[in-house]
């Protein structure tokens, strides 16, 4: 039978957008379907290590905001920061960065194509959009997010667990913003099962707040609470709620003809709700797959690669949220973990390895620690004392 395409692929994130570059790249015949134009804003924190970008043949250098060298930590009134020994961790916003990446997909790309219906037989997939046109293939790869229209009409992924998330990308005034320039911080304490996080880019700060099973309102005042403790206005600026898919056990990624990766898989990291990273890693898998002819072999490598690790981090995760002071204390404080996260974030390493690290290296780290603790105002001054 003579299909239209040999994949078409709905969404134009870093996971649909990885899986076009490398199916385009191999002389597939690919299609993508995005429902928005390019450039489009995606709520997202935008950290990324330079060293995942690092197996696309070019160069990112032109969607990178800032780099950072730092991660502060903040619980309660205390503060601890830890400078990084690999200045890897970039920052980006989603719209130019998917859009950068999609740009040098070589496929057919149509903007504005929203799904209407997508079915699958034993010989194809057929996709409709609402606007009436319709396209078939061989294959199919989800990649419209957390709240995916693929998932939903091919009936996988229905016990997934959504976690809460508001983000704000906030303008500040020049001293306020060198204050947090090339340094991330994190808040934990303000809300049960999750964090604010205040991320720095080019010309402004991205700021957000995510928590699982939040109270109405619950989000919006924490994240409202955090910011003015630091002199940050955020009133009136446009706030952005989104869906954070949540991996809590191994699931159905795919059919016989169809492969769900990046959030429509569900893939976030379970603790810090990163997602980047796993969009472009399945992005990729998926693509592989397909070229290999193996596209059923997909679900296992997800599971070995990722999902294992997932799962491990869940376990962490509630440790880490029930009991949130020995967390900081004896796994923040610790430099250990920040320089574990950032090869994490690489893709280097997972869960198991990291919690081995931070475990071999509680001894040491007890014997020798310094005072390293600090009141929030010494580091992060209130508003008075920004101009000093």
């Amino acid at each position: 039978m003579q299909l239209g395409y040999d994949v078409i692929i709905i969404g134009g994130g870093p996971a649909g957008a990885t899986a076009a570059f490398f199916l385009g790249r191999a002389g597939r015949k690919v299609l993508m379907l995005e429902k928005e134009t390019m450039p489009r804003y995606k709520p997202c924190g935008g950290a990324v290590s330079a060293h995942v970008l690092e197996q696309f043949p070019f160069s990112f250098e032109q969607v990178i905001q800032t780099r950072v060298n730092a991660v502060s930590y903040l619980f309660g009134e205390k503060m601890v920061t830890i400078p990084l020994k690999d200045p890897s961790m970039c920052m980006v916003m989603r719209s130019d960065f998917d859009s950068f990446l999609l740009s040098h997909a070589q496929v057919e790309i149509r903007q504005g194509a929203e799904i209407g219906a997508v079915k699958e037989t034993d010989e194809k997939v057929t996709v409709e959009t609402v606007g009436g046109e319709r396209f078939e293939a061989e294959y199919l790869i989800g990649a419209d997010g957390a709240n995916s229209f693929t998932a939903r009409a091919l009936g996988l992924r229905r016990q997934k667990i959504m976690a809460g998330g508001i983000e704000i990308e906030a303008s500040a005034p020049e001293n306020i913003l060198r204050r947090f320039a090339n340094k991330v911080l994190l808040v934990f304490g303000e809300i049960g099962f999750g964090y604010v996080w205040i991320f720095p880019k080019a010309d402004h700060l991205s700021i957000g707040i995510g928590g699982l099973h939040p109270r109405p309102g619950e989000l919006q005042s924490a994240m409202e609470r955090v910011v003015g403790q630091f002199g940050i206005q955020i009133e009136g600026q446009v706030r952005h709620g989104h869906p954070i898919p949540i991996y809590t056990h191994r699931e159905k990624l795919g059919t016989a003809r169809s492969l769900l990766v990046g959030d429509a898989a569900g893939l976030v990291d379970p603790v810090t709700g990163e997602g980047i990273r796993f969009a472009i890693r399945s992005g990729r898998m998926a693509a592989k797959a397909i070229l290999a002819g193996s596209i059923e072999s997909y679900q296992k490598r997800v599971d070995h690669s990722i999902g294992r690790s997932h799962r491990l981090g869940n376990v962490l995760m509630n440790i880490f949220y029930r009991h949130p002071w020995f967390g900081f204390h004896f796994a923040l404080r610790n430099p250990v973990l920040s320089n574990g996260g950032l090869e994490m974030l690489a893709d280097r390493i997972g869960y198991g390895r990291l919690l081995l690290r931070i475990c071999s290296s509680i001894p040491r780290f007890m014997l020798t620690k310094k005072l390293d603790l600090e009141d929030r105002n010494t580091i992060f001054p209130q508003v008075g004392n920004y101009d000093a």
